[in-house]
């Protein structure tokens, strides 16, 4: 079946990010406060892990996005023995891409241009918030005519790998399964995820990735997606 539609991960796929510990670290010092990084990172990776859990995941996607970040920023301020200062968790909320780098990576804007050029659907499958998505788009230059669709954590309140997300992206784009092709930087998330509804998904491994073993369909550059559409 011919290609009809391309979706990406944003994240690691489209666009480098910033280390979270970095960027606190950065608004942590704008209030003179002089933690080490490594100790932020260790803070900041409890914390993800906590939230991963049943107690919290349930709620991602669901609560409004204030409410779900300022209750992270609290809890990292938690574990770094620090009060959960209002000035520090807005500046976490509101400043956050004030201090994040967000870059496009070289090929992408040239490769998402072709794929419009020769009559392909695009869009944006990503496990951030909407709110989070435009900042990260407009910050890395993409416009959002590069894209036909964009679905964030809280788009349907539901976030990958559940398969109701890759089923919305294909009734939005009126494309079917065998017509679609993924690409993400996770396997679990992206991969299997879109696999799940019987999208073709291929992986793609970029400078900052873990070895990613164990999954056929690798790439390194977006301009290489191009042999799973011809």
């Amino acid at each position: 079946m011919k290609i009809k539609a391309v979706l990406f991960d944003l994240g690691d796929t489209l666009v480098s990010l910033s280390a979270p510990e970095t960027v606190f670290h950065k608004i942590l010092c704008s209030f003179d406060i002089h933690t080490p990084i490594e100790t932020i990172k260790e803070a900041v990776e409890k914390t993800e892990s906590e939230f991963g859990n049943v107690k919290y995941e349930p709620s991602y996607g669901k609560v409004s996005y204030e409410e779900f970040w300022k209750k992270w920023n609290s809890r990292v301020l938690m574990r770094l023995g620090l009060p959960a200062d209002k000035k520090v968790i807005e500046s976490t909320l509101t400043k956050w891409f004030d201090y994040a780098e967000c870059n496009a990576y070289p090929e992408v804007r040239e490769v998402l241009s072709k794929l419009k050029q020769i009559g392909l659907k695009t869009g944006i499958i990503s496990g951030a918030y909407e709110e989070d998505i435009n900042i990260m788009l407009e910050k890395a230059h993409l416009s959002e005519e590069l894209f036909d669709i964009t679905i964030g954590a809280n788009t349907i309140k539901k976030s990958k790998p559940h398969p109701d997300v890759f089923r919305y992206a294909l009734s939005k784009l009126n494309v079917k399964p065998d017509e679609t092709l993924f690409v993400g930087d996770t396997v679990e998330a992206d991969c299997k995820g879109a696999e799940s509804v019987g999208i073709k998904a291929v992986l793609i491994k970029r400078e900052e990735a873990e070895n990613l073993t164990g999954y056929s369909r690798k790439i390194n550059s977006l301009e290489e997606i191009f042999k799973f559409i011809d």
